[in-house]
């Protein structure tokens, strides 16, 4: 669940020619409510900001640990999303986490701080090995800038303890209107147990139907499937 959560946040988060937008999700898993998402987008170039906050519906807050929200502020610089800070924090029962990335002028990551601290773990990777990765929400902001393409497009998020990478790999028809509806593939990277980088574990297919608005892609619906069953996001009005 708590995989699920910083994925689902990182598909959804978009970067659109306006100075502010805010867009909403509902999430479902096997057909189940699982609770929102609201994102609040900032860009007064060369400045930009993400917040963005999971919350999960009351009756599942009783089963699960909870609630997420995740802040970044960055630069714009020469078309690239440059991060400076990144903060993620996962809002249990009992307790909380909070990791805090930050990034050199470059957009390398060159500090992490997490709270409580992480416990050593022989699979844990490195900051040199997240070298070209970003943090989730600088990761989609690059994924739904405008392009040429809407379906073609591959980046990597460090999220503090693992590498992803997010890949659009095709259109699964022609664009009508405004809209397309892309096949995509959710890979590991690094930082996970071997068990979990066999090739049938690694890789998961899901699909993302894309709104162009103002210059930029929206994410309309993503769905995938989960071992929970079968998982969505979707925007609301």
């Amino acid at each position: 669940m708590k995989i699920m959560i910083p994925a689902l946040t990182a598909l959804l988060i978009a970067t659109p020619a306006m100075a502010r937008d805010t867009l909403k999700y509902s999430t479902t898993v096997a057909g189940i409510p699982l609770g929102k998402i609201k994102v609040v987008v900032e860009n007064d170039e060369p400045e930009y900001s993400v917040r963005a906050r999971f919350n999960m519906i009351p009756v599942l807050r009783q089963i699960f640990n909870g609630d997420a929200n995740a802040t970044v502020e960055g630069a714009l610089v020469e078309g690239r999303h440059l991060p400076r800070e990144s903060v993620f924090r996962y809002e249990g029962r009992k307790s909380e986490e909070r990791t805090t990335i930050r990034f050199d002028e470059a957009g390398v990551p060159v500090d992490l701080i997490a709270e409580p601290p992480k416990r050593k773990k022989s699979y844990a990777m490195s900051l040199d090995e997240a070298v070209g990765a970003v943090d989730p929400a600088t990761a989609v902001a690059i994924l739904m800038r405008p392009r040429e393409e809407a379906c073609d497009i591959v980046f990597d998020v460090f999220d503090g303890a693992k590498r992803h990478r997010i890949s659009l790999t095709g259109a699964t028809a022609p664009q009508r209107g405004n809209t397309v509806t892309c096949e995509g593939r959710y890979d590991r990277v690094n930082g996970f147990k071997d068990k979990y980088m066999t090739p049938e574990r690694r890789s998961w297919p899901f699909l993302a139907t894309l709104a162009e608005r103002d210059g930029t892609w929206v994410p309309l619906k993503i769905t995938a499937d989960t071992k929970f069953g079968p998982a969505s996001a979707t925007l609301r009005d």
